[in-house]
Parts: C-alpha cells; sequence; structure tokens
C-alpha cells in the first residue's frame, strides 16, 4: 500500500491535522506505517481525492509517483511537484513543496518561490520574493540571475535620478 505523510495530506488538502486524524478515528482514512523519516503516513488512495479537491489539480500517474518522492525528501521532486502546483493554479500546496527543495538548495525552487511570493500583495511577500530570486541567482539559476540583474539596474537608475534631483 502507497503512503503519503500526514504532513504533506495536510499542506495539499487544506485540512487540519487533528481534523485527518478524526477521519482515520471515524474509519474515513486508513492509517499508514511510519515512513522512513518516522512520519505518521495516511493511504495515497484514501487521500487523492482530497488532494485533487484541496489542490484544484487530477494527479496523474507519474504525478502520483513524482509526488511520493517528493514526500520522501528528494529536492528535484519537490520542486517539479511545487511548480507543477504552481502552473496550475494550486497556490499554497505549490509553497508547501518549494519551500521544502529550496530548503534543501534548489536553486529552481527558490526561483519559483519568489515569483509565487512575487505575485502576493503584501510588501512582505515582495520583500521574500527578492530574497528567493537572490538566493537562486546567488546559485547560477539564468532567470533569476537576469531578474535581479534587472531589478539592479533599476535601483541604480532609481538612485542616480534621485541623486539628479534639487533638494525640496
Amino acid at each position: 500500500m502507497n503512503s503519503i505523510s500526514l504532513d504533506a495530506v495536510a499542506a495539499l488538502t487544506g485540512i487540519g491535522r487533528s481534523t485527518l486524524w478524526r477521519k482515520v478515528a471515524d474509519g474515513a482514512l486508513a492509517k499508514g506505517e511510519k515512513d522512513a523519516r518516522g512520519r505518521a503516513t495516511l493511504a495515497l488512495a484514501d487521500v487523492l481525492g482530497l488532494i485533487r479537491d484541496g489542490t484544484g489539480v487530477p494527479f496523474d500517474a507519474e504525478d502520483v509517483a513524482m509526488l511520493l518522492q517528493a514526500d520522501a525528501g528528494d529536492a528535484q521532486a519537490q520542486a517539479d511537484i511545487g511548480a507543477l502546483l504552481q502552473v496550475r493554479g494550486g497556490g499554497a500546496a505549490a509553497r508547501y513543496w518549494l519551500q521544502a527543495a529550496a530548503e534543501q538548495g534548489s536553486a529552481e525552487a527558490m526561483h519559483w518561490l519568489g515569483t509565487a511570493q512575487a505575485a502576493g500583495g503584501s510588501e512582505q511577500d515582495r520583500q521574500m520574493a527578492v530574497m528567493w530570486i537572490a538566493k537562486a541567482a546567488a546559485l547560477g539559476h539564468p532567470i533569476a540571475r537576469q531578474q535581479l540583474q534587472g531589478l539592479l539596474q533599476g535601483v541604480a537608475a532609481g538612485a542616480a535620478d534621485a541623486g539628479a534631483r534639487p533638494a525640496p
């Protein structure tokens, strides 16, 4: 039986851990064995519908295989699932996987995470976007390097313009 961590299910569905545990207690979801990382798991077959409903993204067999790799800690699979969810409108679930991959040093995930943060409306979102894109650029991500270069050119131009203005 394939299983997926409770944490991943919570992130993918938006359903709280305690609610998921209640569903296990009620018999609606089957509990799996602890995984190699010691985490509680749920039967994948029981939660695929919840994941589809939570993300709005149907997962085909290839996507499910990648999801299981991501849940096992594979940074590339985490970045790929995060990008897939981001492109298909899976917002918070995308950020969960992108964050996990970025924390393992994936420049691709850092770039996707920066792009996702840039779409946020708050000042903190924009600041986080710059941070992630700068980290991706520092690791050699080509698109992030171009974005950072453009940002820095804009800052330099703004500073030059500010210096040329007369004081109020």
